[in-house]
């Protein structure tokens, strides 16, 4: 499906289109930031830095669907929030396949003061030149926010590889229900690259209920676990549509216990008692 795009006439460079639901996505990337600016802090006043990544970046600024009415995309949300408690990050790595959404984000986060690198590769290619410059003493962060479930596995893997990593990543609970039926009996699918090896975990379930369901995502999260990530340290928050439909997940992966702290104070203010198969 095309992307829709128009230019935004605050600054004259392309936007995208976005559903209303992204502002919920927005606001707790911003609480993230907001919340671990403490640990930035001390890791900006050292020799290492910081940094921010993203490898489905767009162009930096939206419009809510059959609307003109814009809005920052994530990295700008981003840079604006760290910028706030003066913990800017020390360098932004954002990737997105379009090279003219990768000159919009990268012109709108000058006019801000970033200095962001800009990919305009695949994700999974910009994973790994991103995982070759950046200091492995460092801090990380990377938010990943596919518009499906287009996400590599490889890509986890790459960025497993640092101590010091935090993933913020977006799982669409749409795309799997919609999806997982018709890739069973199919040969090869996005999900092979998401999940590899997954039908063997889903077996002979039925594809359209919960359950199977809740295996791939819990094979999924096996898969995570062996390279790196503790179960102890992965945490979801179920962000719903208008109507209470499950839309998507954002997942946090990380190494340390902090930065569970962190996100798990805000997933439960926002919404107490989660369970992820509901």
């Amino acid at each position: 499906m095309p992307i829709e795009t128009k230019p935004d006439a605050a600054d004259s460079l392309v936007a995208m289109q976005a559903r209303e639901w992204a502002e919920e996505k927005h606001e707790l990337l911003r609480a993230y930031i907001h919340r671990s600016h403490g640990a930035r802090r001390r890791w900006l006043g050292g020799p290492n830095g910081t940094s921010y990544i993203e490898l489905f970046s767009g162009p930096g600024r939206l419009f809510l669907k059959g609307t003109d009415q814009f809005f920052d995309g994530s990295p700008l949300v981003a840079h604006r929030e760290a910028a706030k408690t003066s913990t800017a990050f020390s360098e932004m790595h954002l990737g997105d396949e379009r090279q003219d959404f990768c000159d919009a984000v990268s012109e709108r986060l000058k006019r801000l003061g970033a200095k962001p690198i800009v990919y305009p590769v695949r994700a999974e290619v910009a994973a790994r030149q991103i995982q070759s410059a950046l200091n492995k003493y460092a801090l990380h962060f990377a938010f990943l926010d596919p518009f499906n479930l287009n996400l590599p596995f490889t890509i986890i893997e790459s960025f497993a590889r640092f101590k010091h990593m935090d993933v913020l990543i977006h799982v669409s609970a749409m795309d799997l229900q919609r999806n997982l039926p018709d890739s069973v009996g199919a040969s090869e699918c996005p999900l092979d690259e998401f999940a590899p090896g997954w039908r063997k975990a889903v077996g002979d379930l039925n594809p359209s209920e919960i359950i199977a369901r809740g295996k791939f995502l819990e094979y999924w999260l096996s898969r995570i676990w062996a390279v790196g990530f503790s179960e102890s340290n992965v945490k979801w928050h179920l962000v719903r549509g208008p109507k209470n439909q499950p839309l998507y997940w954002l997942v946090l992966l990380a190494k340390n216990k902090l930065a569970m702290d962190f996100w798990a104070d805000i997933v439960e203010r926002k919404q107490p008692n989660l369970q992820l198969f509901d």
